[in-house]
């Protein structure tokens, strides 16, 4: 649908927003149901999910993540639950309030999961972005759909839409409830929960009894009957029986729940819809949640309409899967980058940017994570990733990025009592940086970035260096590898100070940085820099390469000078010097069969984010992609089929809010179908990082001068099918934005199609590795169509001129 229909209907929408919903009004809606951004990718999402709530943080505002409750309700998480991390959602006052909303017509009520299935309906959400999810169903002559979203901080909404495709008129039954329970952990005041319903706003009213969050419950339509009640059986008796019997008031002392249940009734006339606004407000008294309700009735529409258009936005430009990839891949590439700008927060306290929060629980900033992110966002919005990055170094504490939360204080202190932030090649971050500035030569950026950059580096030569000037990490957790066995001493206290291991990985990845700051002095007009930097990195390449013994990397003991080999032990990140492009010829040779090694080894080492990135760009740089490619691939599959799931997971039958929810990345990939640490985790949102790179094979260029990058597609052996077409949308290199297709032939032989928009007349020249040519474009046009024919496991370089 078009943009100009979008604006069109939420503007109709937009005069109903203006009601009070003390008055009772309905709403008067279009047949159809809201149009949502022609750019987010159609599909049948996860019933499950998570909403923004940019208000949260780990120390000045714990305001509760919005996270959902099946079958049709969402609600603030401010207690700890299972799959939240750091323990940052629980305040000192702790609950779960949710709104539950539920649909009777035709004898059938859908309430409980197992609803749909009786009645042959499929629960899935049409659109699930940070800012809106909705329930979506159809049954017999009904179209349902439930669109949850977070107008403010303190009122939740729900936007229910009703469609009656049959040729008579329907009665509905709509009820809403707010299910508030006290948290764990008890305060001054917890003592119990009470309810009411208000006749004068037309809404239930629950608290906590003596002392806690109030919240107000009210709709556009008019409550025809309410109840209130500590029973579980005797509120879903109340809304499947019909029963009209209206109990204004109930209290239970403990923790609850307390369920606080109205009645609406809803006619449709055939071959038309309705729509009901239902919010949910929370206040520190009762005339404060009654204020912000009405406030919420009055805004919500016209925030929503803001939210879809930064969704709107925000898919215009992000690359989409199209074609034959599996639909597991289509829906977890939308839940990973969903996460990923749901894990970039506002700025806040010491944080004078935006920043990534690692994950959304209790939101920190760590150098290694926000490196992984944005790399990953920066495919989508790389201005937004610039900046993330920028402020990272800008806004830190000191020049090696302490690890910190928007107070000021630090979370990552060892043993000794230094204050630790990342190590350089925990995340890559300066690899990561010189991929997306070759991406965009932004060379503003990288001015405005240099001088944090420097400092970085020289904190490090400073501080991590031994009396023989090999450097170090002071701890395992400064590494990033809590507890690895490489510290000798990490395993039983992984804070503990592990300076006299000297660590390959950070030899070698600063030998790296100090590579890039060679070409990020050009750009920043620093060239009195550049012999500084040409030999600072020059020793680090002789300290890592010195580093090979008995065909691996290993690190080296200070008090002996030996190297450390554990028995029978093989860490993947001793890979770094591959991954950074800094081992010799030889050594890479040498090290070529650990690829099969992990390959078939892929528990723990290939689980983690930072672990997965150091094979697959040490493959790239070994001519090992279609090993890189299988490992990423399996990797897609398990992962996106757990979170596209649609039904909760790990769910506790004792403990109706004990679960872990889909659509949203979670900490780590296991091989295992276990609990993946965290949900709503940055860096596990990174997958479609690896598939643009390592699948697709879309890789930038060392070249500035010329705009050139690599094409190398290595899919998978399942994927390689004669008539199989996979295409990716709005992928973007300097300005020039693009769409390639692998439709294979027979074999591995495929026609690359690749279509281009430039803002100038550009023409397209293609290579192979080698330097061959294999296709030259004769003009030069603003939009082209192209083909060229094309091998899997080949690498292409696209010039465009």
């Amino acid at each position: 649908m078009r943009i100009a229909s979008f604006v069109f209907w939420l503007a109709v929408l937009g005069a109903w927003s203006c009601l009070s919903p003390a008055q009772g009004l309905s709403i008067s809606a279009p047949d159809r149901p809201i149009a949502l951004p022609s750019a987010f990718p159609a599909n049948t999402y996860t019933p499950h999910g998570y909403i923004d709530n940019p208000y949260h943080s780990m120390v000045f505002n714990r305001s509760g993540v919005v996270r959902s409750f099946p079958p049709l309700g969402f609600g603030w998480w401010r207690a700890e639950f299972r799959g939240n991390y750091g323990g940052g959602v629980r305040d000192h006052v702790n609950y779960l309030s949710l709104l539950q909303v539920s649909v009777t017509y035709g004898g059938k009520t859908f309430l409980h999961p197992e609803d749909f299935g009786k009645h042959q309906s499929e629960l899935y959400s049409a659109y699930h972005t940070k800012h809106m999810m909705s329930y979506d169903w159809k049954c017999d002559s009904i179209v349902a759909s439930l669109k949850y979203f977070l107008p403010r901080e303190n009122t939740l909404a729900c936007l229910v839409e009703l469609r009656n495709v049959s040729t008579r008129t329907q009665e509905i039954t709509l009820h809403t409830t707010n299910i508030y329970e006290i948290g764990d952990l008890r305060w001054w005041g917890s003592d119990g929960l009470t309810a009411k319903h208000s006749p004068e706003l037309d809404a239930g009213i629950t608290k906590v009894w003596a002392y806690g969050d109030v919240f107000v419950l009210g709709s556009s339509l008019k409550c025809v009957a309410y109840t209130a009640t500590d029973s579980e059986k005797e509120w879903e008796r109340w809304i499947q029986s019909g029963d009209h019997t209206t109990i204004p008031t109930a209290f239970t002392r403990g923790r609850g729940p307390l369920w606080m249940a109205q009645r609406y009734l809803v006619t449709i006339p055939a071959g038309s819809g309705r729509s009901v606004l239902v919010c949910l407000s929370r206040g520190k008294n009762e005339q404060w949640a009654a204020d912000e309700l009405k406030t919420g009735f009055k805004l919500a529409l016209e925030n929503l309409r803001k939210q879809l258009k930064e969704d709107q936005e925000f898919w215009s430009r992000c690359p989409i899967l199209v074609g034959d990839w599996p639909e597991t891949w289509k829906r977890g590439w939308v839940y990973d980058f969903e996460t990923l700008r749901m894990n970039v927060r506002p700025p806040s306290g010491i944080f004078r940017h935006p920043w990534d929060a690692m994950q959304i629980h209790s939101p920190r900033v760590v150098l290694g994570e926000t490196s992984l992110d944005m790399m990953t966002l920066s495919y989508a919005n790389p201005g937004l990733a610039q900046e993330v990055i920028y402020g990272t170094f800008a806004d830190a504490l000191a020049p090696n990025v302490p690890c910190a939360r928007e107070d000021g204080s630090v979370n990552m202190i060892s043993s000794d009592g230094s204050e630790c932030g990342t190590a350089p090649m925990w995340g890559y971050p300066f690899h990561v940086i010189q991929s997306i500035y070759l991406a965009t030569l932004d060379s503003a950026w990288i001015r405005n970035l240099y001088p944090h950059l420097k400092a970085y580096i020289e904190w490090w030569l400073e501080h991590r260096t031994d009396e023989d000037g090999w450097l170090h990490c002071n701890n395992s957790w400064e590494s990033g590898q809590d507890g690895s066995k490489r510290f000798l001493v990490a395993e039983s206290n992984a804070g503990a100070v592990a300076d006299f291991v000297r660590t390959v990985d950070v030899e070698a990845s600063m030998a790296e940085a100090m590579q890039t700051m060679e070409l990020f002095a050009a750009v920043a007009g620093k060239s009195m820099d550049l012999p500084w930097w040409r030999t600072l990195a020059d020793r680090r390449i002789k300290n890592t390469r010195q580093m090979f013994f008995d065909g691996w990397f290993r690190d080296v003991h200070a008090r002996t000078k030996q190297p450390i080999i554990l028995q029978n032990y093989f860490d993947v990140m001793m890979l770094t010097p591959v991954t950074c492009g800094i081992a010799t010829a030889e050594q890479i040779k040498a090290v070529k069969p650990m690829f099969q090694y992990f390959r078939a080894n892929p528990g723990h080492w290939l689980e983690w984010p930072p672990h997965l990135i150091t094979f697959t760009e040490a493959a790239w740089n070994a001519s090992e992609s279609l090993v890189a490619s299988e490992i990423v691939a399996e990797t897609a599959d398990r992962v996106y089929a757990r979170t596209d799931a649609r039904e909760v997971r790990f769910k506790d039958e004792a403990d109706r809010f004990s679960y872990r929810v889909a659509g949203v990345a979670n900490e780590f990939w296991p091989v295992k179908d276990r609990p993946a640490g965290g949900e709503n985790y940055g860096w596990g949102a990174t997958l479609p990082m690896h598939i643009i790179r390592t699948i697709v094979g879309f890789r930038e260029k060392e070249n500035e001068s010329a705009t050139e990058f690599f094409l190398a597609p290595f899919l998978p052996k399942t994927f390689v099918e004669a008539g199989k077409r996979y295409v990716v949308r709005n992928l973007h290199y300097r300005g020039v934005a693009f769409e390639v297709t692998y439709e294979f032939e027979e074999l591995e032989r495929m026609k690359i199609t690749f279509e281009y928009r430039s803002p100038r007349p550009t023409a397209v020249t293609v290579r192979s590795k080698s330097g061959n040519e294999v296709y030259k474009q004769k003009d030069k046009k603003k939009t082209n169509v192209l083909s060229f024919q094309g091998l899997n496991g080949n690498a292409y370089v696209l010039r465009l001129d």
